[in-house]
């Protein structure tokens, strides 16, 4: 895990104009100068540029800016954005599981930090917090040391403190996977959109049908999200954590999608979900049952 490299929770503290620069870069505005006229931005130009760089968004050669591609193509810009940038970090983390075991240090990434985070409070069924939680950050901080999780600078090994972890909430907000009430309160639910698309492309990947619908295995969804967008393990008891789990439950109750039993695996529970029309009782399987959102 390298040193040298910037660390996002200091470098992004206003996402806001993330998207903004991206398009100027987009257009061929490859310096400062250009991308400040083309995007309309001067206060906090750098800390944009050096965060969509984290981000693995934009790159510079030679001394001029160009960006990566969005990794798919839907319907709206701001969700390419947000799924790119997701699929992004999640190539900073490990396809595997850390509630039991840990992992050498080299194998994070070191922006696992933006999906850890987020990890934690979906392992820990954190459905609500405040930005400035110390005993909140603390504990993640001790969870990073279990799963030799180490960001580094030369100064030393990073640790939360109230400006990081506000930091961290602004960009998982703007990345949709969080909600802010009021002042410092945030709920942790993914944006509704972000996990339609999730399930739209990740039962495209699979390449299964049933009964004539696009459909993929509840445990193969959250590998999926696991290798491509969302650091999301199952529950100790091997179901969907709530705070996902809810966000599904909404998108069967508007006809989106459906749990249903298919082939020999075992039903996968979804934590804090009643059953009901659309959810098979040994539910295992995802079906998408509209193809226009």
């Amino acid at each position: 895990m390298s040193s040298s490299e910037g660390y996002i929770l200091n470098a992004i503290q206003t996402p806001g104009p993330l998207l903004p620069v991206y398009r100027a870069v987009d257009r061929g505005a490859k310096t400062t100068d250009a991308i400040t006229k083309e995007a309309g931005i001067e206060s906090g130009l750098s800390e944009i540029l050096t965060g969509l760089q984290l981000l693995r968004m934009i790159g510079k050669e030679d001394g001029e800016y160009y960006t990566s591609e969005y990794r798919w193509s839907l319907y709206d810009e701001q969700l390419n954005f947000r799924l790119t940038a997701l699929h992004n970090l999640s190539e900073e983390t490990i396809d595997g599981t850390t509630r039991n075991s840990t992992v050498d240090e080299d194998m994070w990434g070191k922006q696992s930090v933006a999906l850890l985070n987020y990890a934690y409070l979906l392992n820990e069924d954190v459905q609500y917090f405040e930005n400035d939680d110390n005993t909140l950050y603390s504990a993640i901080d001790d969870w990073f040391s279990e799963i030799n999780y180490q960001p580094r600078s030369q100064q030393g090994v990073y640790d939360h403190n109230d400006p990081k972890f506000g930091n961290w909430t602004r960009l998982a907000q703007y990345l949709g996977l969080v909600h802010k009430i009021r002042g410092r309160e945030h709920t942790v639910y993914p944006d509704r959109k972000l996990i339609l698309a999730s399930v739209d492309l990740a039962t495209t990947d699979a390449d299964l049908t049933v009964d004539g619908a696009p459909a993929i295995g509840m445990d193969d969804y959250l590998a999926w999200l696991r290798q491509n967008l969302l650091f999301v393990e199952p529950t100790a008891d091997g179901a969907i954590p709530e705070g996902v789990a809810r966000v599904l439950f909404e998108l069967v109750r508007e006809g989106e999608i459906e749990f249903v039993e298919y082939g020999d695996a075992g039903a996968m529970g979804m934590d804090g979900v009643p059953a009901g029309e659309g959810i098979a009782s040994e539910a295992n399987t995802i079906t998408l049952i509209q193809d226009e959102h």
